[in-house]
């Protein structure tokens, strides 16, 4: 670990500490390629808070911005998406205290930036909207992602196993069932609120089976990026996040070499989501149809 920094500079990364914290107690994980304008905060109590929007991270460019394509533009974070984020994780927390949760949001234009970065102040997306580049602070149990495994060597992989044991309290030999078990029931306590997740994949699932990143979580009553509230196919894409679920787990087992079984995977995961929505669970044709091995189109 590092000493936490923003665009690759200390100086930045002091003014956007979290809130009480000195930069003396704190140190920085870079963890993949995957999340490069992400960095995870160890804080002095064991916390670990993810920052998003830093730049790259990893080596490259610390900010591209597109010529052609819209809304597109890699390092940087937009005020829009940090706002949406923040309303839904506010939204969870009302009926749990089980996700990540999303402290607050600070814009780069409350500070007094260094000369080289006062220009990303007015950055814009190719179609000419303001970007208002933010970072965002999410507090997090684990700071690796369950893609971020491929990065890792078998024993940084068996170091970060033992850890999430520990905070557990099972022994590494029963780690991915208590994996699956886990994700399901958060799936499923999503649901049963009305959040459906299109972004469920194993770049947003931590190694202790925290679901991250809500800008694509549909949310009652907040309008999704695209403009809509994602009430259209509502169970089939239900449907879709059961197996996406299952296929995380699935990868998971990949990266730690263990042997796996796709319908065996998906039978745990929505034996586990049954417990707490066990309605969609045993009365879904979809999800019947598949534990049942039977070909279908979702």
């Amino acid at each position: 670990m590092e000493k936490f920094k923003i665009f690759g500079d200390e100086t930045v990364g002091r003014m956007f500490l979290p809130d009480g914290v000195s930069y003396n107690d704190v140190r920085a994980f870079h963890i993949s390629p995957l999340h490069g304008r992400a960095v995870a905060l160890k804080l002095p109590d064991s916390e670990w808070i993810s920052v998003k929007g830093g730049g790259w991270n990893y080596g490259g460019p610390q900010v591209y911005l597109s010529r052609k394509d819209d809304e597109l533009a890699l390092g940087l974070y937009p005020l829009s998406a940090a706002k949406r984020e923040l309303a839904v994780s506010r939204e969870i927390e009302k009926f749990s205290d089980d996700f990540p949760k999303v402290l607050y949001y600070r814009k780069l234009s409350d500070r007094d930036l260094p000369e080289k970065y006062a220009g990303l102040r007015n950055a814009r997306f190719a179609n000419g909207e303001p970007i208002e580049p933010c970072l965002l602070y999410t507090k997090l149990e684990c700071p690796c992602r369950v893609a971020d495994l491929m990065y890792f060597s078998d024993d940084g992989k068996a170091v970060a196993v033992n850890q999430c044991c520990a905070r557990w309290g099972i022994s590494p030999s029963g780690y991915t069932d208590k994996f699956i078990e886990v994700l399901a029931a958060r799936v499923a306590l999503l649901h049963k609120n009305g959040f459906i997740n299109d972004t469920l994949e194993y770049s947003n699932v931590t190694m202790l089976a925290e679901i991250v990143d809500y800008e694509w979580v549909t949310a009652p009553g907040i309008k999704l990026p695209d403009g809509t509230y994602g009430d259209r196919i509502r169970d089939e894409r239900k449907e879709k996040e059961l197996l996406y679920g299952a296929e995380v787990c699935l990868q998971l087992k990949a990266l730690l070499h263990e042997k796996y079984d796709l319908f065996d995977i998906y039978a745990a995961f929505v034996a586990s989501y049954g417990r707490v929505e066990p309605r969609f669970a045993s009365e879904n044709d979809g999800v019947q149809r598949i534990l049942k091995k039977e070909d279908i189109i979702l």
